[in-house]
C-alpha cells in the first residue's frame, strides 16, 4: 500500500463511524463495521425500483473498516431491508487502497417466490417468456398444459442443475432447463413448466354448455334440452 493510501486509510479510521456506520454479525459469525450503499440512487428511489425493476434495484455495495476481516464471497449479513449477500470484490482502490464489495439484497420484493428444491427453501423469482399451452378438460374448462418456457433469477448462493425440480410455495412444479447462466449475484435458468403438484382448482361456477345425457336406442329427448330458463 502506498503512502498516500495508507493516509486515505488512517482518515477512515479516526473517522470510523462516519465511514462504517453499521456493526453486525455475519453467516461466518465474524463481527464487522460497513457501510452500505445503493448505487441505483441517483435514479428512481430504491423501494419504488425494487417494485419496478427489482433485480438492477437489488445491487448494493459494500465497505468494510480497514481493521476489520473482508467476509468471502457468498457470505451474508441480515439488514432491515433484507439478507445482504456479496458477490465479489472488486480490484483495489487506486487512490483509497481499499476493495468494494458487491452484494445483492435479498428480499421478497425482488426474489417474491418461496419455493423449494431437494428439499432445500429458497426465493425465486421467475418470469414468463410464453404463453402456457391451453387444451380442453370437459366442456369449455381449460386447463395449462405443461413445458411453458420460463426464465428463474436466483439469488446468490443457490445453486440449481439441468433436471432439478423445483416446487413453488402455490404448488407449481418446474423442470430446470438450459440455458443455465452462472454468476456470483445470482444464476439465471431456464424452466419448463410441469403442471401442479396438488392438482388444478376446478373452474368456478356452472359449467355453461354441460355435456348431454347419452340418448338411448330408440332415440329419446334428451330432458336438459328442455329446461327453460
Amino acid at each position: 500500500m502506498t503512502t498516500s493510501q495508507e493516509q486515505f486509510q488512517a482518515v477512515k479510521r479516526q473517522n470510523a463511524p462516519f465511514f462504517f456506520p453499521e456493526s453486525a454479525v455475519w453467516s461466518d459469525g465474524v463481527t464487522r463495521r460497513f457501510k452500505v450503499t445503493d448505487p441505483n440512487r441517483a435514479g428512481i428511489p430504491s423501494a419504488l425500483g425494487l417494485s419496478t425493476q427489482p433485480i438492477p434495484a437489488s445491487l448494493r455495495l459494500l465497505k468494510v473498516h480497514p481493521d476489520d476481516a473482508r467476509p468471502a464471497p457468498g457470505a451474508s449479513c441480515q439488514r432491515p431491508d433484507g439478507l445482504l449477500v456479496l458477490g465479489m470484490w472488486t480490484d483495489e482502490g487506486q487512490l483509497s487502497g481499499g476493495r468494494t464489495g458487491v452484494c445483492r439484497l435479498v428480499d421478497g420484493r425482488a426474489y417474491p417466490i418461496p419455493a423449494t428444491a431437494g428439499g432445500t427453501p429458497f426465493l425465486i423469482r421467475i418470469v414468463a417468456l410464453s404463453s402456457d399451452a391451453l387444451a380442453t378438460v370437459s366442456g369449455n374448462d381449460l386447463a395449462g398444459v405443461g413445458q411453458g418456457s420460463h426464465r428463474a433469477l436466483l439469488p446468490p448462493g443457490i445453486t440449481l442443475q439441468p433436471t432439478d425440480v423445483i416446487t413453488t410455495g402455490a404448488g407449481d412444479q418446474y423442470r430446470v432447463i438450459p440455458p443455465v447462466q452462472r454468476d456470483v449475484l445470482g444464476d439465471t435458468l431456464g424452466l419448463s413448466w410441469l403442471g401442479t403438484a396438488t392438482g388444478r382448482t376446478p373452474t368456478p361456477g356452472t359449467d355453461p354448455t354441460p355435456e348431454p345425457q347419452t340418448p338411448v336406442n330408440p332415440p329419446e329427448v334428451d330432458p336438459w334440452w328442455e329446461q327453460t330458463s
